[in-house]
């Protein structure tokens, strides 16, 4: 089983077709790399650090939201399981370094973040809306509806090991997929959980409208019928460089071997 088990990654294991943003998003990154994920069923044989990390984060916040345990124990004691378990760590990441990030980003979190979220209404809500214009099911997982600030908001929460841009969230499809979960939110917010030396937590908001909204439909419904199609192309770019499948569009076939599994 995987141990990136954020959230949204369990609604690709679904029996019945559906459409989320992540299909949506891998389709537009590499239509290939779209391929070779859900109709190929490719996985890299030895899972990413950062992506474990970011999903084990994500738990703790859950767990915090749900049931107010603590997030640093839960990380805690979710990482130190992983202390013997391959993973693919990046040129200045390790384990120890990474549990170190962990705890202090939960700590920061704790003390000077949690205070401003109340009245929590979902923690991983997940939603499935039938929409006119598009053949399949739209599914999500909204990470959490609360007031933030007093304001009725959808969060997502991320990790990252860099700062996020104010436009990465004014323009963020992800953003407007789970604005979907909750139309009435007068927020939609990205909280990031920068994973630098000195860990630091941002929060980024933004508003949706109708025409944001209709906006992303169409998109949706473009990448949906090329999907149904069976349009898939390689779309080389800077993306490739931390694609899992840069050996199969190369034809390396004993990389191919040596790093991707296909899952059953």
């Amino acid at each position: 089983p995987s141990l990136i088990n954020e959230p949204e990654a369990t609604l690709d294991q679904a029996q019945i077709p559906n459409l989320s943003y992540s299909r949506i998003n891998r389709y537009l990154t590499c239509p290939e790399q779209y391929r070779l994920y859900y109709l190929e069923k490719l996985r890299p044989r030895v899972e990413s650090a950062g992506l474990v990390f970011g999903a084990r984060i994500h738990l703790a916040l859950a767990d915090l939201f749900r049931s107010g345990v603590d997030p640093v124990d839960t990380f805690q004691k979710d990482w130190e399981s992983l202390k013997e378990v391959e993973l693919h760590y990046g040129k200045r990441e390790s384990w120890e370094d990474l549990q170190g990030k962990g705890a202090k980003l939960l700590e920061k979190f704790l003390k000077a973040e949690a205070p401003k979220i109340q009245h929590i209404e979902s923690v991983e809500k997940k939603f499935e809306l039938r929409i006119t214009l598009l053949e399949l099911p739209f599914v999500g997982i909204a990470d959490l509806v609360a007031q933030v600030n007093g304001l009725k908001t959808v969060v997502d929460f991320k990790t990252s090991g860099s700062d996020y841009e104010d436009h990465e969230v004014v323009l963020s499809d992800q953003l407007t997929a789970y604005w979907l979960a909750d139309p009435e939110a007068q927020k939609v917010a990205l909280c990031v959980l920068v994973k630098t030396k000195e860990p630091k937590i941002e929060w980024h908001f933004a508003e949706r409208d109708a025409e944001r909204l209709a906006e992303y439909l169409a998109k949706v419904q473009i990448v949906s019928e090329d999907i149904a199609a069976g349009k898939f192309y390689k779309r080389p770019g800077k993306h490739c460089l931390y694609c899992d499948f840069l050996p199969v569009c190369l034809g390396d076939k004993k990389k191919v071997q040596d790093t991707l599994v296909r899952i059953t």
